[in-house]
């Protein structure tokens, strides 16, 4: 075990995985200190509005991402054209994209909705996409391996807005500034972003329609994956909202939080080990395999030993954190939170899909994933409540994370590690 932590320590790839962690463990902290005071403070029918608000702009905000992240970052390790092109060409579609989100949530809003302070709230939110498409920054810094520089920008924003929030609750300041300060927050971390990058080299950034075409052509299953991806990850929440009311979607928020508060530990070791990978696939096939098991073992630890602690220690959890008022919480945390186990695993896999240049495989089991969460929400919701999303979640994450990969020959090994890792073979 010490020379396995010793080898893991030495590898380059090791500090990227140290600050990607140290920019989560920061607001794990202090997030999940403001998170608990502020729903405290608000209660959870308000609490449930500001999350229906978040799930609306993070299902839209597919379009402003594009989910093209990794493909870039692809081209920019493999030189595929300058630097400037590529983030420039990939800021301007995010802008394009970003425009599109906005459109669609007025148009819910104003066809679907009459809740003028839901619709003022969603709106401050999805400002925040386009202070967003400046994480193109980010993809660089991935690329060398110095998401050092991105912590410190983000971070920096995060500290200093959490900061401003205790003194709203201590204030005893209504909702809406707390929205407000979230936008506050993602401007600031822009312009951060942006003053480490070099705002000269900022200007440099060029559009080119030749490698947008070749973009979209390349990444458009990861595009419709990222839409149905999000779809299914947070259709249950705007299913919650409107079949069974906000104050129910605020209880189940609370689980939610918990559970997605890990998802950050697969994609901190997958972008940091993406490089790595690509290499020995390129260069090593013979080795690609070995360091595959290797993060799928990593990731499937950390999972599970996060799912059996929530199992005994939700209640304990949420009694303290939050109150007694969000006492239902506690079982859809027990069941969600194992979850988790496979969304870990999905996105390691995800990404030898896209090494392997097996892209559609993305779209199709997410297609599949969504089909099933909201086949098993329709049925469940109105019988168990919060508690029947938890487990229509659950097994939507199992059937498209895991077990959608040995369906198919060109998937099954991806299925056959997974179960390695799993049985610790």
């Amino acid at each position: 075990m010490k020379k396995k932590i010793v080898n893991f320590i030495n590898l380059e790839i090791s500090k990227n995985v140290i600050w990607l962690f140290l920019d989560k463990f920061i607001r794990l902290g202090i997030g999940l200190l403001v998170g608990v005071l502020i729903a405290r403070y608000i209660g959870p029918e308000l609490f449930g509005k500001w999350n229906y608000a978040i799930a609306l702009i993070g299902l839209v905000s597919v379009f402003s991402t594009l989910g093209i992240d990794q493909v870039v970052v692809k081209d920019l390790l493999n030189k595929y054209e300058s630097e400037h092109i590529l983030l420039g060409t990939s800021f301007y579609l995010r802008l394009l994209g970003t425009f599109i989100s906005s459109l669609i949530v007025v148009f819910i809003f104003l066809f679907f909705k009459t809740d003028n302070f839901l619709f003022l709230i969603s709106v401050l939110t999805a400002f925040n996409l386009w202070f967003q498409t400046f994480d193109v920054i980010d993809l660089k810094n991935q690329s060398v391996l110095e998401s050092k520089k991105t912590v410190v920008a983000k971070n920096s924003a995060f500290v200093i807005i959490s900061i401003i929030k205790l003194l709203l609750i201590y204030l005893k300041l209504p909702l809406l500034y707390f929205v407000f300060f979230s936008l506050i927050e993602f401007i600031l971390g822009a312009i951060i972003l942006i003053f480490n990058y070099g705002f000269c080299n900022v200007k440099l950034w060029r559009f080119n329609f030749a490698y947008s075409k070749s973009l979209l052509k390349n990444s458009w299953p990861l595009i419709l994956s990222g839409i149905i991806i999000m779809l299914y990850m947070r259709i249950d929440q705007i299913m919650i909202g409107e079949m069974i009311g906000e104050k129910k979607l605020g209880y189940y928020s609370v689980s939610t939080k918990f559970t997605e508060l890990w998802y950050f530990i697969p994609t901190a070791f997958a972008t940091s080990f993406f490089p790595k990978l690509l290499e020995k696939f390129n260069f090593e096939k013979e080795n690609y395999p070995k360091l595959c098991l290797k993060l799928f073992k990593l990731v499937f630890v950390i999972s599970f030993s996060i799912a059996v602690f929530f199992t005994f220690f939700s209640e304990l959890i949420i009694k303290f954190l939050f109150g007694i008022a969000y006492i239902q919480s506690v079982f859809t945390l027990q069941i969600s939170i194992w979850t988790g186990i496979f969304v870990f695993l999905g996105v390691v896999a995800s990404n030898m899909l896209l090494i392997e240049n097996l892209n559609k495989h993305n779209l199709n089991k997410s297609i599949q994933g969504l089909l099933l969460n909201v086949f098993l929400n329709i049925f469940l919701i109105p019988k168990y409540g919060i508690n029947g999303a938890a487990v229509a979640t659950l097994i939507s994450q199992f059937y498209a994370s895991y077990f959608y990969f040995l369906l198919y020959k060109k998937t099954r090994h991806i299925f056959l590690l997974q179960t390695k890792s799993i049985l610790f073979l």
